[in-house]
Formats: C-alpha cells, structure tokens, sequence
C-alpha cells in the first residue's frame, strides 16, 4: 500500500508536468485523491472511516495532508503513505471549523471557526495556537494564504457578506475588505499565484468571479449557470470546484469560463477542494531579500515566526494570552493574570493579559459538573469541587498532577477558597450543612461549622486578617463571617438579600462585595457589614460565579452566558469578557505570579503537627487536629486519644477528651432535633443514637460521616437504647409504645422482645457477654428489672425505687449504676440486684445520665447544668468536668474497655440467619451462656432452629401514612408497621401472594404503588403523569397476574396487568361509579359497589360480561366489599345505615351481621372464621364470627386515620397450576375468564373484539359493509361506490384492482359489477350501489339510444348530434323535416344564448373556487381508536370529522378514514392532486429577506427554523450567539434543506433580551436557588438549569446552582 502511494505520488508529479493533475477533496466520510484525466476510476482513499470531514488542505513537502472533523470538533492530519493513521492536531477550543489552509514556508497551519469567529495559527502539531482576528468577524468560511507576500484572504457570509484579506502575522492594521458588493453566499476561495488573482464562488448568487489580489479589476468567470458551488481550486488555466447540488467535481477555464467539464460525479457531498501540486506550493519568497526570513532559526522568535507584508516581512507572536516582551522576539513564560472558569463538564483558562480573552480548556479527565474553583499561586495548583462526582479534585494548569484530595463526606459542594498562606484549603457543602477545612491534600480534614448552616454558598478567606466570609442563601439569606478556626462567628448582612451567590475581598481597600442572582445586584460594604451600597444593578439576569483582581469586578451569568467585569469603585467600565458561552459555574480571577500577605502558620506550618488556623489579633494563629484526634498538653501536637466522653444534648452529640478535659467539641452530624439514648460499637467506630422528634434511630462514623436513618418506623419517644457489640445487634426502649425490641446494627431483622407489662420503660442496658438487658421501668411502681436477651428469664431486681433515667454496668467489678433523680441519689448493686448501697446522695439535686469508666463514674445534672466525675466505689473525689451545659439526655464514655467480653453470638452470628440472641446457661457454671436464634417479629423459626420463614397468613391495615401487618394469635405481638418509604395518603391496599408485593393507592400522586414489605423494590405500577385518573379501589387477581382497580375520576373498572401494562377498560358508561371492588379469581367473578342513585351491588365476569345486580335496596352508603371464596359469603358495610351485612354471592340469603355500635367501617376482611372491620371515627379494628354474627370482639385501639384493611390468604403452588389461566394468562392476549377449575375463555376489554381464533383481541372491522377497506397505507374505509370508479383513492389503488370488466352491451356499476345495459333507468335499482337508477333523464327529456345520455327536448330533432352516439345520432333519428322547422323556428336568439352562457360560467367558476378552498381546508388528525383503549377514557369533545366535497361531486362523509399509528382518520382526497398542508414538497429556497446561509443542508444537518443546529453537519452552528444585528439566530452552515425551509422561515424575531426579561422579571415563581430543593412543589419537575451546550435559554431562570440528576 505504502509502494502504491508513493507511486500515486510520483504519477501525480508527471501527471501535472504533463498537464493531469491530481485534485485532494474531502467528502464528509473520507479524503480521496483522483487524477483529473481519469476521473472516479482512478480515485484513491487517503483517509477513510471519518465523522465529518469538511475543509482539507497539504504540505506537500512533508505528504502532509490536514482536515477538519466538523462534528468531532477537531483538526486532524495524515501523511500519504500508506498508513492511514490519523493524528490529532487540534482537539480543544474548536465548534465550526470551516476553513483551513496551510502555510508551506512558515511550517503553520491557519482555521476560520464560523461559531466561534476566530481566525487562529498555529504550528503543524498544533502546538503555539495563537488568536489572530476576533473581531468583525460574523461567519467566516474559507481561508486562503499567499506566503510568498505575507497575506491571509479569508470569505465571510455573514449578515455583511465580504471577503478580506490581512496579514498572515495578524496585524490589525493589515486588514482590509476587498470585495463587500454583489455578494452573498460567499462560500470557496483560491489563489492563482502566478497571475495574483483571486477565485470565489457565490452559492446565493451562483457566479464564480475574479479579482486582483487588492479586489481590483473583479471579473465574471461564471455567472448563473451554477447549481450549489461550494469550494474550488486552480492550476494553470482551469479552474475545479464541488457542487453540493450536482454532487460533482467540475472544471472549466479560469479566464472564459468556458471548456466546462464533469471530473467526477456521484460525489457523496463533496466539501473541500486542492489541486495537489508542487505546484501550488512555491519555494520562493517574493521579498526585498528572496528568502524565507522563518526559515532561519524560526526567525529567532521563541514560540511563533509569522509571515507579514511588511519589512523584515514576518513577525514573532505568542501563543494565545501570552504577551510578547519588549524585545519583540521573546514570549513571556505565561499569561499573568487570568480567569479560571469552572464550566460544568470542563475548566478553562482565560488571559486577561491580551485582548482577544480565548478561553483555553484544561486538558483534565473525570469533570462531570464542575462547580466552585480557586486557584493556589504557591504551588500553582487550581482546586475544583464537582457536584455530581462529589469530589474536591487539583490538577496544574497545564492538566498534569491532576487528583482527587476530598471524595468522602462530600455531598454538594457549592465553594471552595485556598488559604495560600496557611496551606490550607476551606469549603461549603450545601448537603451536608457545613464549612470544612483540609490542607491542601485533603489530609488533616476538620469540621469547623455545622450548626445553624442552611444553604452554605460561596467562601473566601482572609489569611492575614484570619477571617472567612461566606454566603447563605437559605430561609434567611444572610452573609457572615468567623475566624479561621469557625469561632467568632458574626452575620454581617442579613436584610433585603435574596440568593447571595458570589462573594469576594479586596485585600487593599478592606471591602466586600457579592452577588445576589435574585435581586439581580451587586453590592459592596465594610468588611464589618457596615456602609452597604448597590454597585450594579441593571441587566444582571442571574449571577453565580464571582472574583476580584485589581480594579474590577469579575462574574458569571447563567442566563446572558457571559463573563463580564465592571470596575470596582465606580461600578463603570462594564465590559464582556467572554458572550454566549453556555454552562458557565464558577470562576476566580488570579495574578498566577503574586503572593501577598503573610501570618504565623506561614512559617513551618507555625509548629502544628496537623492544622494551623489563624485568627484576628490578639488571639493569633493556633493548632487544630482533625475529626478523632486531640491536642495534648503542648496545644501543637494532635495524638489518638485513649477515650472520650460523649453526650447528647438535644440538639447535637458533643465529645470530651479525657486525657486533657478539653472544651467539648461537637460531632458534626447534621439533621440531629432531638437526640436522646446513646450508645457506639468499638468494633467499627461508630455511635449510634435515637431522636425523639424525628422518631427514629440513627447512626454515624465517630467523625461524623455516613449518617443512616437505620429505624425509621414504629418509633415513638425511645429514651433508652444500647448496642450488643458481639452479636451486632441494637436493642430500645420505647416508652411511647411500650415496648422493648432489637434488630440488627443496619436496622434489619426488627423483633418485639417485651411488650407485656411495660409502664414506661426508660433506661437499658446490656451485658451481652453474660447474656442480660437490664431497664428501669416508670410506671405506678418504679422498678429496675433483668431478662435474657431474647427477652426471657425476665424478672425485677429492684423494686423500691424512684424513677431512674441513668443506668450503667461496671463489667469489671459486675456492679449496676443507677441515678434516680426522685431520692436525688446515686445507688449501686450487684448484677442481681443485691448488695444496695449508695454512692452520691449530697448535692445532686437532678441526676440524669450517668456512665462508669475505670474507678470513676460520670453523670449530669439539669440543675447545675454540669458533667461531674466521682470515685465509683466512695463517691470520693468529686470533680466538675464541664460546666454550663444544659439538658444533656445521656452520656457515656467511649473505650475499649467499654465493650469488651465475647459469647457464642460473635462467630458467624451463631449460624443464624437472622438474629442471635445469647441467653445466660446457670447448667454450663456461672456466667456462662449459650444462644438461640430468633427471627423478625410474625416470622417463625424453621425446624432447623437457624432460618426463618415469612407469614404466610395476615392481615395489612391501612393508615393515612403508613401500612402495618398483624398476625393474629402471633406469640411475638400483634403488628409491626412495615418500613416502606415515602407513603402518602394511602387510600386503598391489596397483596400478592405469589410474588409477595403489598399494593397500594397513593391518594396524593393518584397512582398505584408496590414494594416488598421491607420496603425493597418500590415501583409505581400504573403512573399518572397527566393526572386523568383517580384509582378508588384495588384488587389483584393472582392466577391470570392482573390488577383490577376502579376510577372514581372517569368512573371506569380499569384492568392493569402487574407488570404495568395497561390491559383496558371492563365497566364504563354513563350510570357507572364503581367504587369498592373484590373479585373472585376462582370462578372468574368481580363485586363492587355501583355509588349511583340509589347505589347499587354489582357482580359480572372480570371482563364485564354477565352482568348482575344484585341489591339496590337498603343500601344507602356503602363503603367497603369483602367476599369469603371458601365459603361463598359477600360482606358490605354501609356507613349510614351503620351496619355490615352477608349474602350469598348469588345476593341470596342477605342478613345482617353487625347492626349497632359502629360509626364509620370504611375497612373490611374475612380471615379464618372472622370478619374483621376498620372503623376510622373510632380509630379501632374490631372481629365478629362471620357466621353467626357472634363473639364480637376488640382487636387494636387507638390507631388513627384508618384507611383500609386486607386479609392475606396462602395459595399454593399447586393451586395455581390447577386454576386454569394460571400458566400464560390461559394463552389469552388480554382478559382470561376461568369458568369452573379448568376451564375458561378469552375475552377483551371495551373497544377490542375477540378475533376468530378465540385467544387474541384485535380493533373492530374498521369498514362497515357498506364502505371497501383498502388493503394497505393510511387510508383505510372507502365508500363502495367509490370502487371501481376509474379514480384510486387508497394509497396503494386497491380499490380499482381486481375491476370487473362489462361488455358494450352492459352498463358498469360503481361498485364494479356489470348489469344489462337495457336495466338502466327502468325504475328498478339492480346495481348494489344503486348507480343504474341515478342520472336518470326527467320525463321531459330525451334519453339516447346507446350511451343513455340524456338531451333535452327542445335539442331533440334540432339538426345536431347531441347524443354523440353515431351518425347522424339516436336524438335526430325519425325526424321529419316539418319536425325540423319547427324546432328551428322556436330557437331563442343568439343574445339569449350567450347570457345564459355567462351565467352557466359564473356559476360554473363560483364551484371552482368554493371547491378548491374547501379542498385547502385541514382535515382533523386527533380522531383515532386505539389498540387497547385507554384506561380511563377522556372526556374531551372531539373534533368533528369534516364532510368535503371534490370537483367529481363526491361526498368526503366520515365514512372514509385514514390511519395513523393504530387509528382511522377522514381521508383528504387533497392527494390527488398534489395539494399538501406540509411543506415537504416545497423545494425554494426561504426567502431572501434573512439572508439564508451559504451552502444547502445535507442528509446529516437540517435546518428547523431554530437556534439548535446538528453536530454532524459540516459547519456546523451549535452554540448561542445571537445574530446581533437583527435580532435573529445565526442561520446554520447550510441553508435549510427543502423538506423543512417554508416551516422555518422566517427566522424568529423574538430578541434574544426579551426572552430574558419576559421569563425571568415576570415569572411569578422564581426558581430555588439549590439544585436540590423541590421547584414549586414535590409533584413538579426539576427546575431548568444550565445542561449542556447545545441547549438554550429556558422560561424559567435557572437556580443559583446546578440541578442534580438524580432529582429528574
């Protein structure tokens, strides 16, 4: 292949000498090089398997060939020899890269990019890229370069179509427009070197023309008799450009135009075009000294030698934002001073050191929504937080030394500052609530402030003066401020704010400024808040990032996308920085080569083994350890402490060391109200606590991570709580529902242990390696008591006591503590309770919690407010730990020796699969045990005494909120409430026993919902997205795997199968209003209650068919349905009549069960031999034997808001094999109906019919027998007598086929049938479409002989042919001539004729045109039957179908119908004459007014009409540059292609400042300001945000920070 090349290289050398010369184009797919003399048959692939390659050009020197990869964004290079290989070039900074060319003596490469309008350089590796015009420039095309003289020409078509030409070295004063008249599309562009001329074609104007090189004698090559040039080439007298339209490669003479030939055709969209010749690439420089002055050592310029027109003819430049020293040659090691920019999904850098301010990307990995940034001028590493890989990462600017230093505890961090000084790195977290501090390798991290933090924005720190700042924009925007170390805390700003989102310090005037993105502000005060005043505040749509450097003011806005600054005192000078780049975060604005200020952690870290944090004077700069660690006696050193006190105080969990009794510190833990027991595990370092508003028990790491809400049902007001460390398990007191129960450490596996005879209980404790729990019980009689830890052996130890809220063991000494704050004593026993004595009894007015730690023991007091400490055996050498700490819960100490001890529970949980519970073993010696297995409370032990296994028989009752089970005669209780999240409003509940799902209405999103019942696999079973249904009532059918549910908002009995597809509608119609509904799966029966008037109880098959009534007396409000299938009982409640009542399910032998004594059954089941009732006024279940209405029963009290109630029953495997629609739905395709144990018969629901196959349901015939169905296509019924007509209406003309033919001698039926000429007109209608009988001729007229054409009388004998049914015809034969004279004497005049003629004319063209205008007329497409009917039918007027009527007399009834999808709608006869409502068929151009763009759309980009443009067109436009001067989108690189043109012109003319301020001032519900609060209500959508780059504005601002996916 190499050998090949080479040799189509040494061809291509003579072919050129010879006067055949090779032509290099690009044609979107690959880069293929062709000889001219053969054409396509000698065509050869450079490059292929590409995107979207569009411009191309070489060097020749080096078989260099160089594309651009429009859709990649990318610029990319090849060489011709075999290897294919592509290379990348430039990959970043790219949208539209439409022009390209490469310049051979100066080794560079030039791009015109028409989106970003630039023109840029750059070497041939892409390296040293530099900006050269960034101005003036509206849509730049084409690029062509004459080394030899120093100058670049380049097209542009935009809204001032031009070509121009400047300097290759980009010297402004170079630039010059040389051709701005009579041209429009100005699209390819070509140097003839050897006469100094300049080519160009114009695709609007399809011309190709001439000029000098200085737009002088412009001459016309081509004119008008183009189709779409594109791009062209030159080589000695012709001329060679692409044509979209023709998909060719064409040539003609570059003087005369003439000689004009085809090189190539069937061109798939051919793009750019070369001659690739040595030729077009001379050596010589045309110059004072006729060299190459970069030829030499690069110029000597250390980065970029450029051509120029100008004595020495080139000139040095930099890359991009880099400045050129003063020595002309030498650029500056970097830019300066700069913006960094964190922009979602990538970073940028912007040199505010030049004024062309490019943005450059940081070549980074792994940004996925980048937020906060700020930058570290020591190291010169940048740091920035990304929301959704919740990570702080650091990376060098030039994307080396790129890391994650934070990616642990971090939820949605909103702002991060670099304390340059300190070497330390502080950041807000919006999800967690906090301000944090790490040294700048994330090591050493530190909470500093977590309370009273709602919504933590940006931050910036103040090293020398030791103070950080940082916004707030929660319930109550607010700017504050504390020292380094979170003390001192101070709010400097907290009135009128609205979303402060930016903040910022200058350091040398003492000022703050910030953002508000609500009140559209920027502000400015003292750093003490004081001498607030309003910089801007005009257009400022919404602000998020913000910086300082110098004189001005830095900020990013979401809606402008810009970048803009104002200076700083005045708030004047307002510039953009950077338009119309989307997605734009936060931003910091650095002198990458000045560090300022300094304070004592400066120096060597200022001695600290971990943090130096530095305050205002005089307290100055001090050490901190990170979360677990402790200063020790010399405040510089942080060390693992051996153990610690930990307290609850309400509101927040605090520690104490005990080695230096150090202020306590609280564990940063956020959402703690009410923290009341308090326990930890050693083994993993957790604490665990219970919280008494929320409800709930939780867990955290010791620093305060991982939090987990691990028992969030069931919970009342648990103040006691403590861990078994060997067995994993967690065990609570719970004096709200009195009762004592355990679960495993993560919350699973939750079982009642004691709930008999429990009055209050209060403290726990356990001695898990002895086998007991011990608790204090405050009822009537006060008393401390011991059990086994599966709760048995129970027995009390002490009896005579007050009520104790402190309890603790001493495992050492085996002695109970006890505070009791009644007898205001301290008390102490052996672990039987024996051996009483007390410890404290003086000065201890309010004991309450109370631990024990090596000789000591430790409690509080809520009257002195204090943590004291005393010996535990004398009470002797009593010490206050803390003062001034008020309603501490509990306390305990944190140490190994707290939690040591083993027992037979740690080795694999005990072979449990559930719970092990140790039990003490008096047979095995003293304190020996041993353990038995237990499961979750209503599961029983498996005979293997280690698994369990879930009820199989139970009862679920409803609340508002919550499900609950109840296994009745259960030894462990009566019910638990299932710990399924997110419940609301719960309106009616079923079960499936099969799979084991619990169902249920969800009454506030009208939906059906399903989970296991540990709340695993939640899903929503049928959605309501548009709210058109209101589920009332359930009922599953576990054999066919149906769900039946009925819709009091359509009043419909809708089925739904469990897998979530829709099935249909059974029961609909006007007098419906299902509400309640049981079935009976076995014998393929349905009951519900018909809520009409009078109400009624219904029964029919589950598809509706055999219907029943069977009561609609005594009935005034029914509420609830239950049905006994083993029995054959129906049950009803009414809640009027206050009573519930049986029948057979016939509706025979109706009695009455309860009568009295009941208000409100709105629940109703039959289980076992009861029927058991909900009463939701009396907030009570209650039973009564289902037979004799007897042995009436209380079941559960005082549970409030009562929904439903459900009975559970076992079916078994073999029950339902033996059910006949159990296997595969019985083969039915929608509703199987079982009829007896075997058998059962398919059925469909409303608006579907049973096909002849008897399993499958399809539509209804869509054409009634008297309308003919076309086989095929949209159409579908036709008239019959529209059949056979000589006229195809159906799309595929299968109503003329198959047309019988009729003899002369008989007459043909519109239907197609023949019939005996002689029958037509008798009076009998023998055509079934009755078209014998029709056009029949009036008694007065004359009917011909052989064509039946009726003449009239007066013509009959008149001398003419009227019949036209030979000669001389059958109206002038048996004429006399006295017959004859007569007629001809009583002719009218010839004036009369005419008149009459006229006015047949007018009436005739009044025909026309109503005709014509009533065939323009829409034809409605909303009227359709679905496949499956949808659930809930709407009840909406629909459209009426039209009735038109052609110019051949038919009537265009409803009777014809087109399809779409898997409806009928009315046919429009429109087609056949090529009228359409589309604009498909329209093949102009839009008109001109816009100024379409230059080159037509391709099978990869079509225009819409609207700002979002493909990515795989060539030329792509794809961001949001308003066209500026009118007002308009920038059109595409393509005009529009002909299938889409009439739809989008013209050009949308709303302004692109309207948009912002109609949608953002006037919207009456601003946005949040979180990407994580709700928008408007929970029930909405994510509010808008910034996406991606190739959305646009929203009508809805977005909020102040990113929305995170996870929310949509």
């Amino acid at each position: 292949m190499q050998f090949g090349l080479g040799l189509l290289v040494f061809w291509s050398i003579l072919n050129v000498l010879q006067g055949n010369p090779s032509l290099l184009f690009a044609n979107r797919r690959d880069v293929q090089l062709i000889e001219v003399s053969n054409g396509k048959g000698n065509s050869t692939v450079i490059i292929g398997g590409l995107e979207d390659a569009a411009a191309v050009d070489f060097y020749y020197e080096e078989s260099m060939v160089f594309w651009t990869e429009v859709s990649l964004e990318m610029i990319k290079r090849t060489y011709i020899n075999g290897s294919r290989i592509s290379l990348d070039v430039v990959t970043t900074g790219l949208v539209s890269p439409d022009g390209l060319a490469c310049d051979w003596l100066g080794k560079k490469l030039y791009w015109t990019d028409s989106e970003t309008n630039r023109i840029e350089v750059s070497n041939l590796d892409g390296s040293h890229r530099k900006v050269l015009f960034w101005e003036d420039l509206d849509q730049p095309r084409a690029i062509a370069l004459d080394p030899l003289n120093g100058y670049m020409y380049w097209t542009d078509w935009g809204e001032m179509p031009k070509i121009e030409r400047a300097g290759m070295d980009g010297n402004p004063l170079s630039r010059q427009v040389i051709v701005n008249t009579n041209i429009h599309w100005p699209n390819g562009l070509t140097l003839d070197y050897e006469d100094s001329k300049i080519f160009w074609v114009d695709a609007k104007l399809v011309y190709i023309n001439s000029c000098n090189f200085d737009g002088s004698d412009r001459r016309a090559v081509i004119e008008g008799k183009l189709a779409h040039p594109f791009a062209l080439t030159q080589l000695g007298d012709t001329l060679y450009w692409t044509d979209w339209q023709t998909q060719s490669i064409h040539s003609c003479n570059k003087v005369t135009g003439q000689d004009r030939k085809v090189i190539q055709s069937e061109i798939f969209s051919p793009m750019d075009i070369h001659v690739y010749s040595a030729l077009r690439q001379p050596k010589v420089k045309r110059n004072a000294e006729g060299v190459n002055p970069c030829s030499k050592s690069n110029g000597n310029c250390s980065h970029l030698c450029l051509m120029s027109p100008r004595p020495p003819y080139y000139a040095c430049a930099c890359p991009t934002g880099v400045p050129l020293l003063s020595d002309k040659r030498t650029c500056a090691s970097g830019p300066e001073k700069i913006l960094l920019l964190a922009r979602r999904t990538d970073l940028r850098r912007i040199s505010l050191d030049t004024p062309d301010y490019t943005d450059v990307v940081l070549q980074l990995e792994n940004i996925n929504h980048a937020i906060a940034i700020d930058y570290d001028p020591v190291d010169g590493y940048v740091y920035w937080t990304d929301d959704e890989f919740r990570a702080i990462q650091r990376a060098y600017l030039d994307g080396s030394g790129q890391e994650i230093i934070v990616s642990t505890e971090v939820d949605h961090p909103d702002g991060i500052a670099v304390d340059w000084v300190a070497r330390n790195l502080y950041w807000t977290d919006t999800g967690t609530d906090r301000i944090e501090v790490a040294r700048l390798n994330g090591t050493s991290r530190k909470v500093l402030i977590s309370e009273a933090l709602d919504e933590p924005r940006a931050i910036t720190v103040d090293p020398v003066e030791g103070y950080m700042y940082w916004t707030d924009w929660g319930k109550n925007p607010m700017i504050e401020r504390a020292n380094l170390d979170g003390t001192d805390r101070v709010t400097l700003v907290n009135v009128t704010n609205g979303w402060p989102n930016g903040i910022a310090i200058d350091h040398v005037e003492r000022k703050l400024y910030w953002g508000d993105a609500k009140n559209d502000k920027i502000e400015m005060a003292n750093l003490d808040g004081s001498g607030r005043v309003v910089l801007v505040s005009e257009e400022l749509p919404h602000i998020f990032g913000f910086s300082l450097l110098d004189d001005y003011i830095y900020w990013t806005d979401w809606q402008r996308r810009s970048i803009e600054r104002v200076h700083k005192q005045t708030g004047g000078q307002r510039e953009v920085i950077v338009d119309q780049l989307p997605d734009l975060m936060g931003l910091t604005a650095v002198n990458v080569n000045k560090v300022t200020g300094s304070n004592p952690c400066g120096n060597n870290n200022n001695g600290c083994s971990h943090l130096c944090l530095n305050r205002p004077k005089p307290k100055g700069a001090i050490c901190a350890c990170p979360m677990g660690l402790e200063l020790i006696a010399n405040q510089k050193t942080c060390i693992v402490p051996e153990g610690f006190i930990l307290f609850t105080r309400r509101a927040d969990i605090r520690r104490i060391s005990l080695e230096t009794n150090h202020n306590d510190v609280p564990i940063p833990i956020s959402g703690v109200e009410e923290a009341l027991a308090l326990d930890f595990d050693i083994n993993d370092n957790r604490i665990y606590w219970t919280d008494g508003r929320l409800k709930n028990i939780n867990r955290a790491f010791m620093n305060g991570s991982a939090l987990e809400h691990i028992v969030e049902f069931g919970v009342e007001y648990p103040e006691g709580m403590a861990v078994d460390w060997v067995a994993h398990n967690i065990y609570w007191a719970d004096m709200g529902t009195n009762r004592i129960e355990v679960c495993r450490l993560d919350g699973s596996a939750r079982k009642v242990l004691i709930w008999k005879d429990l009055d209050n209980p209060r403290a726990l404790a356990l001695d898990p390696p002895n086998g007991h729990m011990y608790w204090t019980d405050w009822g009537k009689q006060p008393k401390l008591e011991r059990a086994a830890l599966d709760g048995t052996q129970r027995q009390v130890l002490v009896d005579n006591l007050g009520r104790v809220q402190g309890l603790t063991i001493d495992y050492l000494d085996r002695r109970l503590y006890w505070a009791d704050f009644d007898a205001k004593v301290i008390e102490s026993a052996d672990m039987k309770g024996m051996n009483r004595r007390k410890v404290i009894h003086d000065h201890i007015p309010y004991p309450y919690g109370l631990t024990q730690y090596e000789d000591f023991i430790f409690w509080t007091d809520w009257k002195t407010n204090c943590i004291e400490r005393a010996n535990k055996t004398s009470g002797s050498n009593r010490t206050v730990i803390q003062e001034k700490v008020d309603l501490i819960m509990d306390i305990l100490v944190f140490h190994a020796s707290r939690q040591s001890g083993w027992n037979t529970c740690g080795l694999n949980n005990g072979g449990c699969s559930h719970l092990c519970l140790a039990q003490p073993s008096e047979s095995l010696g003293v304190n020996s045990t041993r353990h038995k297995c237990a499961c979750p409370t209503h599961y029983s032990l498996n005979p293997d005494n280690k698994t369990c296994a879930a009820p199989a028989t139970f009862l679920l009752f409803s609340q508002k909120n919550a499900i609950s089970r109840m296994v009745l005669h259960a030894q462990d209780n009566l019910d638990v409430i299932l710990p399924i999240q997110g419940l609301r409003n719960i309106k009616a509940i079923s079960y499936d026993p099969v799979k084991e799902f619990v169902y249920w209405i969800d009454g506030k999103s009208k939906t059906i919902v399903r989970a296991h019942d540990d709340g695993s696999q939640l899903s929503v079973v049928v959605s309501n997205p548009l709210k058109r249904h209101q589920p009332y009532d359930i009922a599953i059918d576990p054999f066919s795997r149906y769900i039946y549910w009925t819709c009091a908002e359509n009043n419909v009995i809708n089925v739904t199968h469990l897998n979530t597809t829709a099935v249909g509608v059974v029961v609909e119609g006007e007098d419906e209003k299902p509400r309640s509904i049981v079935l009976h799966p076995e014998k393929g029966h349905m009951y519900w209650i018909n809520m009409v008037n009078p109400p009624r109880i219904e029964k029919a098959a589950v598809d509706g068919t055999d219907r029943v009534q069977l009561f609609s007396t005594d009935l005034r409000q029914p509420v609830a349905l239950a049905i006994d299938t083993q029995n054959g009982r129906l049950y009803w409640s009414d809640a009027d009549l206050k009573r519930i009542e049986s029948s057979d399910l016939l509706g025979g032998n109706r009695e009455v069960l309860v009568d009295g004594n009941i208000v409100n059954p709105n629940g109703l089941a039959v289980f076992g031999q009861f029927v058991y009732w909900t009463d939701k006024d009396q907030d009570l279940i209650e039973r009564i034997d289902k037979v004799n209405g007897k042995q009436r029963e209380w079941i559960q009290g005082r549970i409030n808001q009562l929904t439903d109630l459900h009975a559970v029953q076992v079916i078994s495997a073999e029950e339902r094999v033996k059910h006949p629609c159990a296997q595969n739905n019985g083969g039915c395709s929608h509703i199987c109906v079982a009829q007896g144990s075997k058998e059962r018969r398919c059925s469909c629901p409303v608006g579907l019919v049973l096909k002849p196959n008897e399993v499958t349901c399809a539509e209804p015939p869509p054409c009634s027998p008297e309308q003919f169905s076309c086989r095929s296509g949209t159409i579908t019924c036709l008239p019959i007598s529209w059949r056979c007509d000589g006229f195809p209406e159906c799309e595929d003309e299968s109503d003329e086929d198959d047309c019988p033919a009729c003899s002369e001698a008989e007459f043909k039926c519109s239907s197609g049938s023949c019939v005996p000429a002689e029958k037509v007109c008798d009076g009998h209608k023998d055509c079934s479409d009755d078209t014998d009988e029709s056009n029949c001729c009036q008694d007065e007229d004359f009917r011909c002989v052989d064509n039946h054409k009726c003449v009239a009388a007066t013509r009959r004998c008149d001398g003419k042919n009227d019949c036209e049914d030979g000669e001389p015809g059958s109206d002038e034969a048996d004429c006399d001539m006295s017959n004859a004279s007569k007629q001809g004497a009583t002719q009218p005049p010839p004036y009369s004729v005419a008149i009459i003629i006229a006015v047949v004319f007018i009436v005739v063209l009044f025909v026309i045109i109503y005709v014509c205008r009533r065939r323009n007329q829409g034809i409605p497409d909303d009227v359709d039957t679905m496949m499956v009917k949808p659930l809930n039918p709407m009840m909406e007027d629909i459209t009426p179908q039209h009735t038109l009527t052609s110019s051949r007399g038919k009537s265009y009834t409803t009777a014809l119908s087109v399809s779409t999808g898997s409806g009928h709608q009315t046919y429009d006869r429109n087609h056949l004459t090529g009228a359409s409502s589309s604009s498909s068929t329209v093949t102009h151009y839009p008109k001109e007014t816009l100024n379409p763009p230059p080159s037509p759309v391709t099978d990869r980009s079509q225009y819409t009409g609207d700002i979002y443009y493909s990515s795989n067109s060539p030329s792509t436009v794809r961001s949001y540059r308003p066209y500026r001067l009118r007002d308009i989108p920038p059109p595409p690189t393509t005009p529009c292609s002909t299938d889409v043109c009439e739809e989008s012109e013209p050009y949308p003319s709303q302004k692109y400042n309207s948009v912002v301020e109609l949608n953002y001032d006037s919207d009456p519900y601003p946005p949040p300001p979180t990407p994580r609060s709700h928008y408007l209500s929970d029930e909405q959508s994510c509010p808008p945000s910034p996406s991606t780059e190739r959305s646009f504005f929203n009508p809805y601002p977005p909020p102040p920070s990113p929305v995170g996916m996870s929310d949509c």
